[in-house]
């Protein structure tokens, strides 16, 4: 459990990571994330801990024979974005980054991905990214001016941050 947390928190933090790597880049991405969004992950963490281990017990059923490893994830199933989902939707909620429906807002999450950054070029392609994907979020899961669903929060969560990844890089020069 403690190594698919570990893998959670790099997965936040690799795809800025190995984006940034990239050449011809329009803007920065900056090589690592803010210490306070860190210690949110940390925090996050551990609040989700028990309620991942129970349910993961009682929806895998971990047979010891029958034990499949995999090197490395070339992309998450579905129950691993769930999981990443929620951590990502437990920061936004906890850095003040969702309204009063649980939904992101622009802002918040302009203001998170950004923190810490002074390069206009990569504050314009978060807003720009961040604008597109909630909208794109907002109309693919009829979200209006209600509370959203705990079970689709996590499912938002995860596709807004990986849109907002790859438009970023897009816009930035940089192809995933």
């Amino acid at each position: 459990m403690f190594g698919f947390r570990k893998n959670v928190l790099v997965l936040v933090l690799v795809v800025f990571e190995s984006l940034a790597l990239q050449k011809n880049n329009k803007c920065d991405i900056p090589l690592s994330a803010p210490k306070r969004i860190e210690e949110v992950i940390n925090t996050c963490q551990d609040e989700i801990k028990i309620a991942i281990l129970s349910e993961a017990l009682e929806a895998f059923k971990v047979n010891e024979h029958q034990v499949v490893s995999r090197a490395k994830r070339s992309a998450f199933n579905e129950d691993e974005k769930k999981i990443a989902g929620c951590l990502l939707q437990c920061v936004y909620r906890k850095l003040n980054a969702v309204n009063e429906f649980g939904f992101p807002t622009v802002e918040g999450l302009v203001s998170l991905y950004t923190e810490g950054v002074t390069q206009k070029e990569y504050i314009a392609a978060t807003r720009q990214a961040v604008t597109k994907c909630l909208d794109n979020a907002q109309n693919a899961h009829e979200i209006g001016a209600k509370p959203v669903e705990a079970s689709k929060s996590c499912e938002v969560a995860y596709e807004v941050f990986d849109c907002v990844s790859l438009e970023v890089a897009k816009y930035c020069g940089q192809t995933p």
